[in-house]
């Protein structure tokens, strides 16, 4: 705080002592002007004044450290100090009070926060354990009875449910998230390619074709497991909103700048509206394109923008409707890591 605004903070709080002391000077000089003759009113003015600025400069130094007292009772709720009065004991038993039903709270809250998203981890394991019986269900049943359509679209379905059920669980990881991550060098090229094998089967359903163009000498400062989870999820939006046209791409490439190493993701896709580009980066905003598509959920970018910020990466968005999007990641060079 400037010490402009610590002044007018304790003429404010000591208003009334302010007034009382002009009354009272007022006074003296009234008194000492009629009853002495000729007399010199400038000594008794000097003389309150300076009593005035001797009193507020004590208020202020004062007034700042009741303030620093205030900052540090704002850490702990057992804050305590020997060189308080007695008005700033009150103020200070308050708010350690205070800060102990909401510390109760907190702790209460997270307690039913963490029974609730354990429940919720054990019913979505319990239902991937059926969908897994589901699935062998089908290739059984295609193994033996050759291909049908039913099995097949039961399948289709059944993945998709499995995709989403993966896609809850990690929400509710992210809530300790701390507790799930290791920072490692990884090598961005063998990153990628792992996550273009496992949507291999989605690149030539749609018909799109990845190109990387990334030096195999590239390293970044990661999570392995999550990054992944981020660039998997940047890749299955490029093909899903690919047209279904032969010859369409996605490009990814890296570039290694001075601090960072810059990862693009580009497609040739339908691209995002002007006017939803603010708020694609919302939970649960599909927008113009997402109520087109049966399969969008309006959580992969949210989710994105989210580890990405926890891991210490930025995330950029370029597009224009009809021509595509480019999605950036910048990681920062193990070096310059703060």
């Amino acid at each position: 705080m400037c010490l402009m605004e610590l002044i007018i903070k304790v003429i404010k709080v000591k208003g009334r002592d302010l007034l009382a002391l002009i009354i009272n000077t007022l006074v003296i000089i009234l008194f000492y002007y009629l009853l002495f003759e000729n007399s010199e009113i400038l000594y008794p003015l000097c003389l309150s004044i300076f009593v005035i600025l001797i009193y507020f400069i004590i208020e202020i130094f004062k007034y700042k450290e009741f303030l620093k007292k205030l900052e540090d009772s704002k850490r702990s709720p057992d804050y305590s100090n020997p060189y308080i009065n007695f008005n700033e004991e009150e103020i200070f038993n308050t708010i350690s009070s205070m800060h102990k039903e909401y510390l109760y709270k907190i702790h209460s809250l997270n307690g039913h926060i963490s029974d609730r998203d354990a429940l919720f981890s054990q019913w979505i394991h319990n239902m991937k354990t059926s969908l897994t019986v589901i699935d062998l269900a089908c290739e059984k049943s295609i193994l033996k009875n050759g291909e049908d359509n039913c099995i097949e679209d039961i399948k289709e379905e059944n993945t998709t449910v499995k995709k989403n059920l993966e896609e809850c669980l990690n929400v509710l990881r992210l809530d300790n998230f701390s507790r799930d991550y290791i920072t490692i060098t990884c090598n961005l090229k063998e990153l990628i390619t792992n996550v273009i094998n496992i949507k291999k089967r989605d690149f030539i359903y749609k018909g799109v074709f990845p190109k990387i163009k990334i030096d195999e000498n590239i390293q970044v400062y990661t999570d392995k497991k999550w990054c992944s989870y981020m660039i998997e999820q940047i890749i299955s939006n490029s093909i899903k909103y690919s047209e279904n046209k032969k010859g369409k791409k996605v490009e990814i490439e890296a570039i290694s700048k001075e601090n960072t190493i810059e990862l693009s993701i580009k497609d040739e896709g339908v691209g995002i509206a002007k006017e939803d580009l603010p708020r694609i980066y919302d939970p649960f905003f599909t927008g113009n394109n997402g109520r087109k598509e049966r399969t969008a959920t309006g959580i992969g970018l949210y989710m994105v923008k989210l580890i990405g910020e926890k891991l210490g990466h930025t995330i950029k968005i370029n597009s224009q409707l009809g021509k595509g999007t480019i999605v950036y990641i910048v990681f920062k060079k193990e070096n310059f890591i703060l």
